[in-house]
């Protein structure tokens, strides 16, 4: 999921996407991520390395190691798991089950917030912001239109101190 929230995709972007579609950055970066299942339209994401235990590449590479995602490029990137078995199965993911899983891998975390399937978009836009990422930059990396006012509209109130006027004022 934390391809998910890098990407700010949406459930049926995730769900959708094959192992083609995920490629390495030619110079190392990070992962370069064609979604051409979309709402809108198709869009290129990339997704650097991150710190290990929130990393993106790290976590779709072990995943595809895991799942052997070598065989069939034009697989899906993530694939349903046997209930019984725990074995990968060929079929993918729908945009319903990817929500689940979110909302699920939250629970486990004993978050305080409920996450869903549309949580990656919100939280992406609103860790960039506090990290003082311009809107042009988070419009790219989650395919919203420029000016979007949904895209703001994801951004969440922190309690006034993180994000105030004062901040390096004082």
């Amino acid at each position: 999921m934390t391809l998910h929230f890098a990407i700010a995709g949406r459930e049926h972007e995730l769900a959708w996407l094959r192992v083609r579609d995920i490629a390495d950055d030619p110079e190392g970066r990070g992962l370069i991520v064609d979604i051409r299942v979309s709402k809108v339209a198709h869009a290129r994401s990339r997704s650097p390395t991150a710190p290990a235990r929130t990393c993106p590449v790290r976590a779709w590479r072990r995943w595809k190691e895991e799942a052997r995602l070598d065989d069939d490029p034009d697989g899906f990137a993530f694939r349903r798991l046997h209930n019984r078995w725990g074995t990968v199965l060929q079929g993918g993911l729908d945009a319903e089950t990817a929500g689940h899983i979110l909302t699920r891998i939250g629970a486990r975390a004993d978050l305080d917030i409920r996450p869903t399937g549309h949580s990656p978009r919100r939280g992406l836009v609103t860790e960039s912001a506090r990290a003082g990422n311009p809107d042009a930059v988070m419009e790219r990396q989650g395919g919203w239109a420029k000016g979007s006012k949904v895209m703001r509209g994801y951004r969440e109130a922190d309690d006034g101190f993180k994000e105030n006027a004062l901040q390096g004022v004082l």
